[in-house]
């Protein structure tokens, strides 16, 4: 090439590289970064209290499969089952290098990041969950045996994944997916059906059959621990489910009676006083709700005061559960039965979650906002306000320490990203 044309090609090229640069403060819009391939995580390399083993770290963004999307979390819901998770064993014991970073947080609310490439049979939504598109913004339960919500992102089924209807904030949304399913399948394990206030039972995904009558009828409810997340739901829903209902909480401070009574209890009583109601033969108590440890004097308790056919659901395990006497129960004709949210999953999705927290979004939807998020949902703020970030969570009354005190009451969440 001749001297002259490889100049003026050279100074073809620095001309459009100058342009380019002087540009690109008035195309910032137009110019597509390559993404970031890390995210901010608070997770832990080994086992023991949230406090000594929670960090921030880096670790890689997780990338969806076929039936997942990835959400931008902007709260996570914080539950006694983070703590157990990050119990382990033995305190101090090093976790397996193929979960560290170990990330806790099992349910939240976020904004649909990316979804993965449908499966070739994929078109089935009833099989393998709705479908969302890129910015909806969303509800998600997670899968324990996967990295929970800690993080800045996180990859979830999205059967788990329900859409938050208009009127309804982040961080309200945030307080539903597992103490609220954990309520409602509560509740509908005893006998009290909570979807048909909406649209039906869903604790069948492939039941096609028509919403079951809902009774009106009087009855009485005992929560046992009904100050805490899934207490409170309990309260909310069934109150708004069955209006005659009686609900009996059992609480341990004046606080917490208060609380109850704001989430929709007739009353209170104290945790030692169960057989208060009246036992024997007949009993008084139609639907009872476990929330705490079924030691053997309590378990007694609560089968001294249960109505012949009647139900309790047992929510927390523990070592009691391999000691338990039912021979009063079995006299009564009377049911027990068990609850963990994430049965489910484990099972192939055999309950419609995310149509339970729809339903349940859908409720609060239907509220009008008072002052607080407490008037529509057990969500707590006001005593721990300014400390719900989680760059302040493992300070000093953060919502780590709340959480680990296991005296809170209503429902704990922290914001990780944008509020809307």
């Amino acid at each position: 090439m001749p001297t002259g044309e490889v100049t003026s090609a050279l100074f073809s090229v620095l001309s459009f590289v100058y342009l380019l640069i002087v540009s690109l403060p008035h195309c910032k819009a137009s110019i597509i970064l390559p993404p970031t391939k890390t995210m901010e995580a608070l997770a832990a390399t080994k086992f023991g209290p949230p406090g000594n083993v929670l960090q921030f770290v880096q670790t890689d963004i997780p990338e969806p499969g076929p039936t997942e999307v990835r959400i931008r979390v902007h709260y996570a819901e914080l539950n006694p089952v983070d703590l157990h998770k990050l119990s382990g064993d033995k305190e101090g014991k090093p976790i397996p290098s193929h979960r560290c970073p170990f990330i806790v947080g099992y349910g939240g609310s976020g904004v649909i990041d990316k979804a993965g490439k449908p499966a070739d049979d994929d078109d089935n939504e009833k099989e393998e969950g709705p479908l969302f598109e890129i910015g909806d913004n969303v509800a998600f339960l997670c899968d324990p045996r996967r990295n929970g919500c800690y993080a800045e992102y996180v990859v979830v089924d999205r059967r788990l994944v329900s859409a938050i209807p208009n009127g309804v904030s982040f961080a309200e949304a945030a307080a539903v997916p597992l103490s609220g399913c954990t309520a409602y399948e509560a509740l509908e394990k005893v006998g009290l059906t909570i979807g048909d206030l909406i649209g039906g039972s869903s604790l069948e995904m492939t039941d096609s059959s028509p919403p079951k009558k809902r009774q009106r009828k009087g009855g009485v409810l005992l929560i046992v621990g009904g100050a805490g997340g899934v207490g409170s739901w309990c309260s909310l829903l069934a109150r708004a489910a069955y209006p005659d209902l009686e609900i009996v909480s059992t609480a341990s401070t004046t606080e917490s009676e208060d609380w109850c009574l704001k989430m929709g209890a007739n009353r209170t009583i104290a945790h030692s006083a169960v057989k208060s109601l009246g036992g024997g033969p007949k009993g008084s108590v139609d639907h009872i709700i476990c929330l705490t440890e079924p030691t053997q004097e309590l378990f007694a308790s609560l089968t001294e005061i249960l109505r012949p056919f009647g139900s309790i659901c047992l929510v927390v395990a523990g070592d009691s559960i391999k000691s338990l006497d039912m021979s009063f129960v079995f006299f009564k004709s009377g049911t027990v039965c068990t609850e963990t949210v994430f049965s489910s999953s484990r099972a192939g999705f055999h309950i419609d979650q995310a149509r339970q927290i729809r339903l349940i979004l859908e409720m609060i939807a239907m509220k009008p906002s008072g002052d607080s998020a407490s008037d529509r949902t057990p969500l707590v703020l006001g005593d721990i306000a300014g400390k719900t970030n989680w760059k302040s969570a493992l300070k000093s009354n953060g919502v780590m320490e709340v959480l680990a005190s296991g005296h809170s009451r209503g429902k704990l969440v922290m914001n990780i990203g944008s509020e809307r």
